[in-house]
Parts: structure tokens; sequence; C-alpha cells
């Protein structure tokens, strides 16, 4: 698979998505309930039907009858196991252009348009007629009955739009701001969403709309691949930037501590120039700044050998900075850590070597704490009573764009 085209079917993947949370969100009944993965890609079952939704999205593709023939073709099928059903069928679309060639759905045009097919043998080079309502023994009254169950919607609205609704929708339910709508509570919802998607039973892939509110109401800071891609890098960084990592001119004196994955990579140089934004932005070390303060900087992932060489290769290109160890041999000492930086100790941050004596240090801190964990694949480190943001990043690189 090129690459255009895994990003055409990741694409495909975040609309369904996106339909699924926006179906759940407009149900009239808390009771009403949703399928992944059902009937057809979301089936929505409530107190008086039942919808079998079939998403497409072909924002580079104009319409035609053949792009959409084999959902239809498959929906034909299923109605004709029962064809008392009361099952509504409905094809949902996005076509870049095209539209007008739909038409009107008569059983004829059903017939020629979508149920009929031809295949070239490869051994005779002679090519076969298949009508799929002969093979399935379908009459015209069945099709009838049919094209009154069958919606075909190619009109849906952009991948962009349909997000844009969702969000708007999560703030008038919740009644957050956008920012919250998007970066928590759409977040939790396309987690939830997701997950349910990919488990084995299908009983296990229902929810109903009071469950998925009750789910997202609560701020899921805890992201995955899937949210930032979503988003996009650029955007999602921009957006952690912003929300979760901001700065000013007045920012306070507390003791902050950045815990910084190094992504299983031990790239000195790289960790490094992360260490050095971080201390550039959030250090204010002056003789008119009182208390003066610098961060404090753990870094996961990075074997003791490797944080010892870090620790030298710093100090020899003239870094200033102070572990919890006074003097070879010593305990862990928290006076020793919380030294202020000074103009004349040259202080620029303070190294954690490990995840206990990071316990110890957050324990016996005398400031205001915070805590940004910025982790790869999963939470490394949780601290009861800490404010702490989890922030999710996808290589090193992310840390040096957040904290630029």
């Amino acid at each position: 698979m090129s690459n255009r085209e895994a990003i055409d079917t990741i694409t495909g993947y975040f609309y369904q998505f996106d339909k699924t949370i926006l179906e759940l969100l407009l149900q009239d009944d808390d009771e009403a309930s949703i399928c992944i993965e059902g009937i057809e890609d979301i089936d929505v079952i409530t107190a008086d039907e039942i919808s079998a939704v079939q998403c497409k999205y072909y924002a580079k593709t104009e319409y035609n009858h053949s792009v959409i023939k084999k959902p239809i073709t498959l929906m034909l099928r299923h109605f004709s196991y029962k064809k008392t059903t009361d099952i509504k069928y409905h094809l949902y679309g996005h076509y870049k252009s095209g539209h007008e060639k739909l038409g009107t759905i008569t059983p004829q045009s059903l017939k020629e348009n979508y149920l009929t097919y031809s295949k070239k043998s490869k051994e005779t080079n002679k090519t076969t007629v298949y009508k799929v309502h002969e093979e399935l023994g379908l009459n015209d009254d069945d099709l009838s009955k049919f094209i009154e169950l069958l919606t075909i919607d190619i009109n849906a609205p952009s991948l962009d739009d349909q997000y844009s609704r969702i969000i708007e929708i999560i703030k008038t339910i919740l009644n957050v701001s956008a920012e919250e709508a998007e970066f928590y509570h759409y977040n939790s919802a396309l987690k939830l969403v997701k997950n349910l998607s990919i488990r084995q039973k299908k009983d296990d892939r229902y929810i109903t709309k009071r469950r998925f509110i009750e789910h997202i109401k609560s701020k899921d800071e805890i992201f995955d691949s899937w949210f930032i891609r979503r988003k996009g890098r650029e955007s999602y960084i921009k957006s952690v930037r912003k929300e979760r990592l901001s700065t000013g001119l007045n920012m306070e004196p507390f003791d902050r501590f950045f815990l910084l994955d190094c992504c299983k990579s031990e790239r000195l140089e790289e960790i490094k120039e992360v260490i050095f934004l971080v201390v550039a932005k959030w250090s204010k070390i002056s003789k008119r700044q009182n208390p003066s303060f610098c961060p404090g900087i753990y870094i996961h992932g990075l074997s003791s050998e490797k944080k010892i060489e870090l620790k030298k290769n710093m100090y020899a290109e003239g870094w200033h900075f102070i572990d919890g160890y006074p003097f070879r041999g010593a305990e862990l000492t928290t006076l020793h850590f919380y030294e202020e930086p000074t103009v004349e100790n040259k202080i620029r941050f303070k190294f954690v070597d490990n995840l206990e004596d990071l316990s110890i240090l957050l324990s016996n801190a005398k400031r205001t704490v915070e805590v940004y964990q910025l982790y790869n694949e999963k939470i490394f480190f949780s601290h009861d009573g800490i404010k702490m943001e989890k922030i999710k990043i996808e290589a090193m690189d992310y840390i040096k764009d957040m904290t630029k």
C-alpha cells in the first residue's frame, strides 16, 4: 500500500469514527444505542427502528454508480435473507463531484446501475454478465421494498465540516469551551469508539448514548496516536503549546518538573537540545527575580550509563546543574536539590536521576509544584496530590517543537 493509500484509508476510518460519534450525540433517546461494525459500519438501534449505516469518504473522487455498487449489493444481500425486515439502510458518503448523476432510484435503475456487472475469465477469455438480483431470486416488488428502506446520501459533509459539528454539539451538551470540547472530550470520544470497534464479539461493540455521554464528560488527558493523527502533528503541537505548556511574562516561581521520555533514543545531542529548550523557557534567574527558579528534569528510558555520560558531557560544555546528591556517597538530600538558582551559583537546572528520587523530592517540595510528563507509549509516573500534565508525544522532536 502506498503512503497516499494509507492516508486515504486512515481518513476513511476517522470519517466513520466521527460519524459514529455524531450519531450518538444526535439521538433524542438516551437509551438509543449504536453497534460499531454490526450489519454495516454503524448500526443505530432506537425504540422504533434499526438503521444500518455504511460510510464512504471520497473527497478526491467524482461520484459514479460503480463507486457505491459494492455497498448497495451487500445491503441487498442482507435484505434478501429476510424480506420483511424493518431495518433501514443508509449509504452516507462524501464525494468531490458528480452528485447530479445519482438521480431517482427505481427497480430498473437499481438493476442496471448497481446490481449488474461483468467479469472476464482468465482461462477462457470470455466475459460473463452477472445479475445480483437474479442470483438472490428477487423480483421488482422485492426491489421496490428494498428501495423504500434505502437512503443514499452522497452529499454528506466533509471530514472537517462533520468534525466541526461534533465539537459544536459537545460544547452545547457539556457546556464547555471549544478548546475543552476538542482537546479533552472529543479525544475521549474518539478513543472510546476506536476501542469499541476492535472488540471481537459483536455484543461488546454496543454502547448507549447515556453511557457514551457519561464517559466523555470526564476530561481524558491521556492521548493516543489516533488523536494526534486526527488533529495532525502541527495542529496537535500548537494546541499543546497553547493549552498545556503556555508560559508568560509573569510566570510564577513554582517548582516545575519535566519528565521527558527519550522515546527509546539515546542520542545525547538531541536530548541536550531538548533540555536546553526546556531550561530556556521555564527558568528565571536574575538579581531582580525573587525568588529565582529553574526546572527539574528527569529523562525516562535512558540507561544509567548514558545518564552519567550525559551529565559529563553537559558539565564539560559549561552547563551548571545540581542533582539531589551533594557529594560522592551521599544520600538523596532534598535541601541540596531545592537550593535556589542565582546569578552567582549559575545553576541552570536540576537533574532527577530516577523515579524513586522524584517521589521523595515532590513529597518534600516547599513551593507549589507542577509536573509535566511527556510520554511516548504509556504513562510512567503518578503521584497523589500533585498537579500533572500528561502529554502524548510520538518522538523527541515533538518536545522540541512544543517548547520552542
